[in-house]
């Protein structure tokens, strides 16, 4: 977080985050740990999808980390990365926490079973 707090441009920065993403971080007692947050939810995101052959290329505002009215994150993703998901009838679930100077988070990704033959979806 240390370095999130150095550079609080990306705050107003659309190359990492959306819009909506850093209204909610504006929002927050310590923007730069939810900064941190976001950032480490995109990165998981990243790097489990990294794992799935045939993945189309995606950016950081293309997967968007939006929060319900309890404040539970959910992913949300724009773009090619979006229709590849729902077209492979593919979730994602992320889970994040920070503590200190420190943030983290896991994805964990979802396919739904394909319909067995002469089975309706």
């Amino acid at each position: 977080m240390t370095e999130l707090r150095a550079k609080p441009h990306l705050l107003d920065n659309g190359t990492l985050f959306t819009e909506a993403e850093r209204r909610h971080c504006r929002s927050r007692p310590d923007p730069a740990a939810s900064l941190a947050g976001l950032f480490s939810a995109k990165e998981a995101f990243v790097k489990a999808v990294g794992a799935l052959p045939r993945a189309p290329a995606h950016t950081f505002p293309d997967i968007e980390i939006a929060h319900g009215p309890t404040g539970r994150p959910r992913i949300r993703l724009h773009g090619r990365i979006g229709r590849w998901f729902e077209e492979g009838n593919i979730s994602a679930d992320v889970s994040i926490s920070h503590s200190g100077d420190m943030a983290g988070a896991v994805v964990v990704l979802l396919a739904a079973p394909a319909p067995s033959e002469g089975e309706q979806p």
